[in-house]
């Protein structure tokens, strides 16, 4: 009798220690790969795995809210305890996106359950999302109604945090995490008790305090959007149009910004139409090279997910910028306004074109003062910007070949 291995054709007896040793290759090869200090960490690798690890982490916690925001309003189900509740905890998804985030990094690192739950606090309580203060005595605890009989911490969820933040503090912890297994041994039969304390604890405080200087980036890029502001309404739309369709594939917060400057009317639209005109971009290449299921994520939201094929090749990104500068030459001819809230969406959950075509009572006439009607909102929306898709790919790709379609190649 033979046994083959790797196409050899071994004897019974001659070759046993030869058939083990193929055997055990074999075996060592499919074993899984865990975390430790012996894994080689090489720079362009680390980046691209902490980029991986928190596009997956952000879409998990925004697609959710996002996409049923709409459903639950107008189908009645707001009204409803049921609906109520389930609001709430898909808007709890948001507020949990570093947690996410240092937990998909940390896996894209393969690490162990204990090291994946580490890195996962230690980004989460340093990026702002959960904030606390001490409550005094005889607090009321709104939840429970319960009155404190001692000064204790409070924690509120508020929104999604500092996502860059989440980035750098996930980061750090994956390299002490690394440096810990290396020298210390991972801290040996008491890492239960020392890891969480000493990585999660530790990294999340330096988290926290490199939090206000790397806010100052946000801030930043928000003053730069609000000076296009100040131009005639065409340019101002083209630059907010093509500012946001850059910041909607990086870790950035669309709607962060937005927020931070009070962005509404036209600018709001813009920036809307921005989102939109990465989203008909990614569509157009995605639709031929990835799976389905990529495509329809991106549609519903996803674009944060292509952030690592973009990266790879920056190139990309110019489509996006022409296709927001001709979609967004409608904004300011048709006077598309939107609010704050909105104008960070686009296509997500279509809340950007609803808002512009519906009068909400809850929205001041100083924010928004001119809606639009639905054949304007369908040119303006959808045609434009998928004409314009079209127009950017066949400039730099088919007539440039800047790039093809498989550099967008992504899994999400």
């Amino acid at each position: 009798m033979s046994i083959k291995a790797d196409g050899q054709k071994w004897a019974t007896k001659e070759s046993q220690a030869v058939r083990n040793e193929e055997y055990a290759r074999k075996a060592s090869e499919n074993m899984p790969v865990t975390f430790n200090g012996t894994t080689e960490l090489k720079l362009k690798d680390f980046f691209f795995k902490v980029l991986s690890g928190s596009a997956q982490g952000i879409l998990i916690g925004v697609l959710p809210a996002a996409v049923m925001k709409y459903i639950i309003q107008y189908s009645g189900l707001g009204t409803t305890a049921f609906g109520s509740n389930l609001s709430a905890i898909l808007t709890l998804f948001t507020s949990l996106i570093p947690f996410l985030i240092g937990m998909a990094v940390a896996l894209q690192f393969k690490m162990k359950s204990l090291d994946v739950g580490v890195v996962a606090i230690a980004t989460a309580v340093a990026s702002g999302s959960i904030r606390w203060a001490q409550a005094p005595t005889r607090f009321l605890n709104p939840v429970t109604g319960i009155r404190s009989l001692a000064p204790a911490n409070i924690y509120i969820a508020s929104g999604a945090g500092d996502v860059i933040n989440a980035m750098i503090v996930s980061a750090i912890a994956v390299l002490v995490t690394w440096l810990v297994s290396r020298y210390l041994r991972g801290f040996g039969s008491v890492a239960i008790i020392l890891s969480p304390i000493i990585v999660g604890g530790g990294v999340g405080l330096v988290g926290k305090t490199i939090a206000p200087y790397v806010g100052d980036v946000t801030t930043w890029i928000g003053n730069l959007v609000e000076t296009f502001t100040k131009f005639a309404p065409i340019p101002m739309a083209i630059l907010i149009a093509m500012a946001f369709s850059i910041i909607i594939i990086t870790p950035v917060s669309t709607v962060g910004i937005a927020l931070a400057i009070s962005l509404s009317g036209i600018g709001s639209g813009a920036a809307a139409m921005g989102v939109v005109a990465t989203t008909i971009v990614l569509l157009i290449n995605s639709c031929r090279v990835n799976k389905p299921g990529v495509t329809v994520a991106i549609a519903l939201g996803a674009m944060k997910g292509m952030m690592p094929s973009v990266f790879a090749k920056p190139v990309t990104m110019l489509p996006f910028l022409l296709t927001a500068a001709i979609s967004a030459i409608p904004v300011a001819l048709f006077n598309i306004q939107g609010t704050p809230t909105t104008a960070g969406f686009g296509y997500i959950g279509l809340v950007s074109p609803i808002q512009s075509m519906v009068k909400d009572p809850n929205v001041p006439a100083t924010v928004m003062n001119h809606f639009i009607n639905p054949m304007i909102a369908i040119l303006a929306w959808l045609i434009v910007p998928i004409v314009a898709g079209f127009i950017a790919q066949y400039v730099f790709s088919k007539l440039l070949k800047l790039y093809v379609p498989s550099d967008f190649q992504q899994e999400l």
